[in-house]
C-alpha cells in the first residue's frame, strides 16, 4: 500500500509539473531573467566571491577529478583537454545539445561521461554521484559569464518531446490536451 502511495504520488507529482510547463508557454528572450537577480544582495555577494561560496568546495573536487587518471587507457581528462581554464572555457554553455552521432540531446554529464567510456576506458560515473557532479561543476565554473546558447533545434527537440508526452496513456493526457 505504502509503496502503491509512493508510485502514485511521484506520478502527481510528474503530471503536475508537466502541466506547469505546458501552461507557462514561451518566454520572451527579453523577459528572460537569472535566478540571481531574484537572491537577496547577501547571498548574490557569497555566490560572486569564490572565497566564501560552499559550491567552490565542489569545483576544487572536480580539478582535483580532473587531473586523476582512471580506466583502461589510465588517462586523466587533463590529458586529452589540457588546463580546463583554457580548453573549457564556454563548453558547459553549449549545453546540452544535439549530438550529431547520437542524434538526441547530451547534457553536460552524458558528455562527461562519454569522454570516460571513449577515451579513458573508464565506467561511467553514477549519475548524481560525488565525482560526476564534482566534474561538472568544475567544467561549467570555466563558463562563468557566458550566456547559455540554445541549439537551433532545441524547438524541434521540445516539440517531439511534448507530442510524445500527449500520446502517452495515463493522466498526464488527461491534462495536456
Amino acid at each position: 500500500m505504502i509503496g502503491e502511495l509512493r508510485h502514485w504520488s511521484g506520478a502527481g507529482a510528474l503530471v503536475c509539473f508537466l502541466a506547469a510547463a505546458s501552461l507557462a508557454g514561451e518566454i520572451s528572450t527579453d523577459e528572460r531573467r537569472s535566478d540571481y537577480e531574484f537572491m537577496s544582495p547577501g547571498l548574490q555577494r557569497m555566490q560572486d566571491d569564490d572565497s566564501v561560496n560552499p559550491g567552490m568546495l565542489s569545483v576544487l573536487d572536480g580539478k582535483t577529478l580532473w587531473q586523476r587518471k582512471e580506466g583502461t587507457e589510465n588517462k586523466a581528462c587533463a590529458d586529452c583537454h589540457g588546463d580546463a581554464t583554457t580548453s573549457m572555457k564556454s563548453v558547459a554553455a553549449r549545453y546540452p545539445m544535439i549530438d550529431p552521432k547520437l542524434s538526441r540531446p547530451v547534457d553536460l554529464e552524458g558528455r562527461i561521461n562519454a569522454c570516460r567510456i571513449t577515451h579513458q576506458g573508464a565506467a561511467p560515473l553514477a549519475f548524481e554521484s560525488k565525482a560526476l557532479l564534482a566534474l561538472t561543476v568544475y567544467v561549467a565554473h570555466q563558463s562563468k559569464g557566458f550566456s547559455v546558447d540554445i541549439p537551433d533545434d532545441a524547438t524541434t527537440i521540445y516539440q517531439r518531446g511534448t507530442d510524445d508526452i500527449r500520446a502517452a496513456p495515463g493522466p498526464a493526457q488527461l491534462i495536456l490536451r
